[in-house]
């Protein structure tokens, strides 16, 4: 069906093409109807004249019998107008034989077979006209050709006055018969578009010039709300999509005809052969579309647990601000011991946790502010047009909001201003760099962004590179001090202690870079190499015929990350270390994380010796010891360091071994440096000792040494 072919149809082809015009109609019309039924009426008097002629050309039998026949093909023709059978087209073919051989012309018997022939020819049949209607032609045929062959003398222009009728039948029937198979075919086809029509979610209208439709399916009308009369389609900018001229016409637009229904409107012209061209709307609902996608914005925006600004958004946020404003201040705050809660009390609360600092962020925000999450506990503040003093004024509102009511937060606030040439990845950096100076400083408090505290950063940020190099490179070197029995003097073990052979400043203890280790989570991977060293080398000192067992520190934070138990699983039985050779010193800063702790309980339950170091410095705690019995207790270098001194700190000394006794662990003094502190420790009965007076941490090549010489 082309598009000219619809537009010229109007209300005739409505409903073949499934579309309704102007008036609503959507009357059928059969556009064969008429041709159907004056070739019928043609036919029934061809047959009417034949059946007279034969009856006053004479009063012979064979006239009346073939009269007789002609009517009993009328007669079918009446019945079943629009099939004939085989017998009746046999009929046809005797009846016309017969009548060319009685009748003295042969007119009337070519208007009844051309009457025959054309009724035929509509049924549009395959086999109905070719085939059946050769028999009534050959008939005429065998007849005329029977007269002829009794005559002495034949006529030329009998024989073509006879034929060429004949003839111009048979083309213009077959004619006749291709032209409404066409027609049918045609009908078929935009049978097949109507039904497609109506059942497409596609609003169709074709439009005239005017923009008004001359033609529309159902789903038009009810997408555009048209009543009885069809109204027109308008565009965005107020006018009939055909007339505007800002170019809707040739552009998909979006257009809302009612609340919450969103169409999609392509326009196409339609070339027609006389008058000007017309258009055809395509409309598309795409409200749910949209919806959806307004959904997926929102929860991109938006961060789905506090409802505040996603990271991704806040940051698109700061970038826009940044390139409208001449200035712009920015705050990242951070929740002090977050984890903590976390770890203690569950994410669920944890999740609440968060909600509400969200809220009370939110709450001391003007209106110009913004408020995002970044991540975790660590929330931002973008504040556009806001210069140092307003900057820093909110801020502290921040902390302040946060402080207050029955249930304080503790926060660290990093504030920055934007400067001249900076961008929004500089400005989070600047606010972020204060933030950490905050909560370095102790927490709960605001800083303001300085120049060198992003040199300290940089700085910062180049160890951490350095020490993450180091870790790849093999720049960290194991030191082991020998742990002595005091009552043998013998080397019964040697604590593993890391050092950092860094490119240009020497070696470094680790004071120097432990703490940015913890910091960075490069503790993690650094554990796990000393912890590889430490274990392969008590295998070698094993197979040099030394039995020492080995000690290796390790953090907390290591202790609390999901793989530690797996990765100590693998590296002790890589290395073929016994677990009873392998003793983990930890500080009592493990009694304050309950994932530190489950892990520890696991360790010591593998058959691995746990010693807890730096005993009574901290947060030491009876209950704790009785509940996490340790193999070893170490009694720190603050104390022995004060023998013969202080004579409390003596007294303190014997309660350590005493306790340590009565638990069923070891002690190990620290920092023994002289003979009479090894005595002293000895005569009050503590197992171990390590200092300087026994040795300092020396790298394996050195051990091996001392033990050729008698160490």
């Amino acid at each position: 069906m082309g598009a000219t072919g619809v537009a010229g149809s109007h209300g005739s082809g409505a409903m073949a093409t499934g579309l309704v015009n102007e008036s609503g109609s959507r009357a059928p019309r059969d556009p064969l109807r008429a041709v159907r039924l004056l070739t019928n009426v043609f036919a029934w008097l061809g047959g009417a004249a034949l059946v007279g002629n034969l009856l006053v050309a004479g009063n012979g039998i064979a006239r009346v019998v073939l009269a007789a026949v002609v009517l009993l093909v009328l007669g079918s023709w009446w019945v079943r107008p629009r099939y004939d059978g085989w017998a009746v087209a046999v009929v046809e073919g005797v009846a016309t034989a017969g009548a060319v051989l009685v009748l003295p012309a042969a007119q009337p018997v070519l208007a009844f077979l051309f009457g025959a022939t054309t009724r035929r020819a509509l049924h549009a049949g395959p086999w109905r006209y070719p085939v059946k209607s050769l028999v009534g032609l050959g008939g005429y045929a065998g007849g005329f050709g029977l007269s002829l062959s009794r005559l002495d003398r034949v006529d030329p222009d009998v024989v073509m006055a006879a034929v060429m009728p004949l003839l111009g039948l048979v083309i213009g029937t077959f004619a006749l018969h291709e032209t409404v198979r066409a027609v049918r075919a045609e009908q078929t086809a935009r049978r097949t578009v109507g039904a497609l029509l109506e059942a497409t979610p596609v609003g169709l209208a074709l439009l005239d010039e005017n923009g008004t439709p001359r033609l529309h399916n159902a789903r038009a009308r009810e997408m555009f709300g048209w009543g009885d009369d069809a109204g027109t389609v308008v565009c965005p900018h107020g006018v009939g999509i055909v007339s505007c001229r800002d170019g809707c016409a040739e552009n998909a637009v979006e257009v809302e005809p009612r609340d919450g229904l969103v169409l999609s409107v392509h326009t196409g012209p339609v070339e027609q052969d006389t008058g000007p061209d017309h258009a055809v709307v395509a409309a598309v609902d795409v409200s749910a579309r949209r919806q959806w996608e307004a959904a997926l914005r929102d929860k991109a925006e938006r961060d789905e647990l506090t409802g505040l600004a996603s990271r991704a958004h806040f940051l698109h946020l700061v970038r826009e601000a940044m390139g409208a404003e001449t200035v712009v201040g920015l705050l990242v705050v951070d929740l002090d011991r977050f984890k903590d809660v976390n770890d203690a009390d569950g994410h669920e609360v944890g999740d609440r946790y968060l909600q509400a600092a969200a809220a009370r962020v939110r709450s001391a925000l003007p209106p110009k502010a913004v408020a995002g999450r970044l991540g975790g506990d660590e929330f931002a503040v973008l504040a556009p047009g806001f210069d140092v003093r307003d900057t820093v004024r909110l801020a502290k509102s921040v902390l302040q909001s946060l402080n207050g009511a029955a249930e304080p937060f503790a926060a660290s606030v990093g504030a920055a201003v934007s400067q001249a040439g900076a961008d929004a990845a500089g400005l989070l950096r600047d606010a972020d760099t204060a933030m950490y100076v905050a909560k370095r400083d102790g927490g709960n408090r605001v800083r303001r962004f300085r120049r060198e505290m992003g040199e300290q950063a940089l700085a910062r940020q180049r160890d951490k590179v350095d020490l993450r190099t180091a870790i790849d490179g093999g720049e960290l070197v194991v030191h082991y001090q020998p742990i002595v029995d005091l009552a043998t003097s013998a080397v019964t073990s040697a604590e593993a202690l890391v050092r950092w052979q860094r490119p240009g400043r020497g070696l470094l203890g680790p004071d120097a870079f432990i703490g940015l280790a913890e910091e960075t989570g490069l503790i993690v991977p650094l554990g796990e190499k000393v912890l590889e060293a430490a274990c392969g080398q008590a295998v070698r000192w094993n197979g040099e015929g030394r039995s020492l067992g080995v000690t290796v520190n390790v953090s907390t934070r290591e202790l609390a990350t999901p793989g530690f138990l797996p990765r100590l699983d693998r590296v002790i039985t890589t290395a073929g270390l016994a677990p009873n050779r392998l003793t983990v010193e930890v500080t009592e800063s493990v009694w304050a994380d309950e994932p530190a702790m489950r892990s520890l309980v696991a360790v010591r339950e593998a058959g691995i010796r746990v010693a807890l170091d730096d005993f009574g410095t901290g947060y030491s705690s009876l209950s704790y010891l009785q509940r996490y019995p340790f193999d070893v207790v170490k009694i720190d270098r603050s104390f022995t360091g004060a023998l013969g001194r202080n004579g409390r700190t003596e007294g303190v000394i014997r309660c350590i071994i005493a306790l340590a006794e009565v638990l069923g662990a070891k002690t190990v003094a620290e920092g023994i440096e002289t003979p009479e502190q090894a005595d002293w420790l000895r005569d009050a009965g503590c197992s171990y000792a390590q200092g300087y007076l026994f040795g300092r941490p020396a790298d394996a090549a050195e051990w091996k040494a001392a033990a050729s010489t008698g160490w």
